[in-house]
This record gives structure tokens, sequence and C-alpha cells, in this order.
């Protein structure tokens, strides 16, 4: 049988292919990179930085904090995850690639996450377009002209850029330089805390609380009777959290009876499991079970014999619900994950040149402290990526 998302993807790839060769006379080869260039998007740019000047000045500024701020939090994130790898506490490492792939569902393989080509698309949209866009923002607010816009495509690895006038750009004031560096990166992370705002707006819209999925001891009065699925109501009154079964049964007595009534479905959404452990969903139609149970005596307190296991929540249209949180949670992951990877202290990611533009306020030899730097940060982020491999 013919694996749709293998068709799917080859179709992407063609459609990359035949874009390059449409436009291939604007289209140059750099290296193993193909760049276009081009001069449209430049008075946009320009509108909006002087229609929003007072805003982007105070952005800007919150930008170089926020940017300093997370270079020194993932390089440290790196140095425990390597620690932690060592040491054998961490068994698949912090860092991940994020390729494309002929794959319906996420695959989590040593050091590279390969998820479905279309999210992945939608994914480097959300990155690049408010990287690029804001770094040409600072620049005209700043006074740094725009040479040009454009992509690159290293393989299938799409990229945008804003070049700004390198020579006017060495020449500029250290602050202004890094606000330019900040911005693209801030602006990934401002874009994943708003993603993370519209995800929890959208669950919290479409989901309502309706018990809590529990698992049974061995031996207890819910073991013996066979008890299963989420329990939702307690002698007639709404279970919606694990808060309230407490109560409730704190108000009990050893040898009372009482009726538990359970929602019996088959639970959707798996696959957003891994994103939300302590989440289940489930949608209607909803069988139900009631089962008369007496409690037993535990250190004098009366005793159900339940663990919980998950909270749960009911949504009309369950599996649609997962599918939007799951295409929200990848588009936070990639505007927050690339967002911090960008801002590691490695030249010629933007934090490099932050690292570099800092070590020059204390040193002579910030070129040289920037290489040594970008060394060995790149050490720890390859180590982090295929380290867990080798190390078992």
């Amino acid at each position: 049988m013919i694996d749709l998302s293998v068709i799917s993807f080859a179709v992407f790839i063609v459609v990359i292919a035949a874009l390059i060769i449409i436009d291939r006379k604007k289209v140059k080869l750099q290296g193993i990179v193909l760049i276009r260039r081009t001069k449209r998007g430049r008075d946009f740019i320009d509108k909006t930085a002087n229609r929003h000047s007072f805003f982007f000045k105070k952005w800007a500024i919150a930008g170089v904090a926020v940017a300093i701020f997370l270079l020194v939090f993932g390089t440290f994130f790196l140095l425990t995850q390597t620690y932690g790898i060592l040491s054998g506490q961490t068994k698949e490492g912090g860092v991940r690639l994020l390729l494309p792939g002929p794959v319906s569902q996420p695959v989590n393989v040593p050091g590279i996450f390969v998820v479905p080509w279309w999210i992945w698309v939608i994914g480097v949209a959300i990155v690049m377009i408010p990287h690029e866009f804001m770094h040409g923002i600072i620049c005209r607010l700043e006074k740094i002209r725009i040479q040009s816009v454009g992509w690159l495509l290293l393989v299938v690895i799409p990229g945008a850029f804003v070049e700004p006038d390198e020579k006017q750009l060495k020449k500029a004031k250290r602050s202004t330089k890094l606000k330019i560096y900040a911005a693209g990166s801030f602006a990934n992370v401002m874009v994943g805390l708003f993603i993370l705002l519209i995800s929890f707006l959208v669950f919290t819209a479409s989901a309502t609380p309706a018990g809590i999925y529990v698992k049974t001891i061995e031996g207890s009065p819910a073991n013996l009777t066979e008890l299963k699925g989420a329990i939702i109501e307690l002698d007639g009154k709404k279970i919606t959290n694990i808060n309230e079964l407490s109560d409730m049964l704190a108000g009990k007595k050893p040898g009372d009876t009482i009726e538990v009534k359970t929602a019996q479905n088959n639970y959707v959404v798996p696959a957003l499991r891994s994103f939300m452990p302590d989440i289940t969903i489930f949608s209607a139609p909803n069988e139900t079970k009631t089962y008369r149970i007496t409690l037993a005596e535990n250190e004098g307190k009366a005793f159900l014999g339940v663990t919980y296991l998950t909270q749960t929540y009911y949504s009309q249209n369950a599996e649609m619900l997962a599918s939007i949180l799951i295409l929200l949670i990848w588009m936070y992951i990639f505007s927050i994950g690339i967002g911090i990877v960008n801002l590691l202290p490695i030249k010629p990611l933007d934090g490099g040149l932050i690292f570099e533009e800092i070590a020059g306020k204390f040193t002579k030899r910030s070129l040289l402290a920037a290489k040594i730097v970008t060394a060995l940060v790149l050490c720890l982020l390859v180590f982090n990526l295929v380290g867990p491999i080798f190390v078992g």
C-alpha cells in the first residue's frame, strides 16, 4: 500500500526544485547554499519602522536584555545536559535537529526529530518571517541601510535573510549592533509565548474538566469491583479534579458504601500525551458505568484504593482539538527552540555576534575570545546531539 506521507514529501521536494528552476536566473549558488536576493520588502520595512518607532525602540532594548539572558541560559543548559549524558542521568540528550521527512507522525531518533514536512514548513515560516522582519525593522530604526532581502536554501532547509549594509553596521555603535543582533531571536521568543497563550485559550474554550483518570491498587475495594475509566461522579456529585475526590472521600467512613460513576469510552489523542502527560481528552457520546463500592480502612481512614493518573477533559471535537493543540505546540517548540539555539555564543549565529560585542567592551581580543567560545560551545552542542548514541 502506498504511503501518502511519502508521496506528499516527494511532491514537496519536487515543488521546491521547480521553484528554483523557474527562478534560476536570479538564484545564485554560494558554496553549498542557494541564495535569492531581492529589493522587494525594503519599503514596507521602512514604513513600519517609521510609523511605530516608539514601540520598536522599547522592543529593541528589551530584546537585548532577553537575548543576553537566553545566551547564558542556553549555554548553561548545554553544560548541564552534557553532564547528564556523561553521568548517565540523561539518556536521550536535550537537543534535537528538527528535520522534515516522509512521516505522518513525529519520529524521535537520537539527535533528530523528524516531523511531517507540512508541520516543518509551517514551523520554519513561523520562525523566519518575524525573525528577519525584526532584524530589518531595528536596522532601519538605527539608520542602517538594508541592501537586500531574500531567501536561501541548504538542501531542503530554507532560510530567509535581511542583508544590512555591512560597512555601516561595522562602524555602528556597540549598542546598535546588540539591538540588531538580538531583535530576531527576541521576536521568535515572543511569538512562541504568544502561541503558548493561544494554545491555552483554545484549550480552555474547547475543553471542560470532566473527571480524573485513575488506576486501581491491587486488592483494594476499587480493584475488587474492577473499577475502570475516569471517575466523573461520587454519590451523584460531579468530580472534576483529584482534590474534589479527596475531599469527598475524607467525609466518608470505613464500611460506607458509595456509588462511583466512571466514563468508559476509549481515550483519544494519544499523540498529545507526550506534550501534556497530565491531561487526557475524551469526546461524546460517552459510555458510563456506576459501581457500588464498600470502602475499606487504611490507617483509620476510608480507603477506596485508586491512584491518580491524569486530569480528564471533555470536548465535543476532541480529535480536532488535539490536532490543533499538537500543531500549536510544535509551532511553540520551533519558535522557542530555534530562538534559543540562535542565541548560543556560536559565530556566525546572532548569539556569537552578541558575545563578541560584549567581550569587546572588556578586551581588545574579542575576536579571539569569540572564536574560542564558539569552538567550545559548538563542541557541547554536537556532543548533545550525538553523545547519547555513544555513551550508554
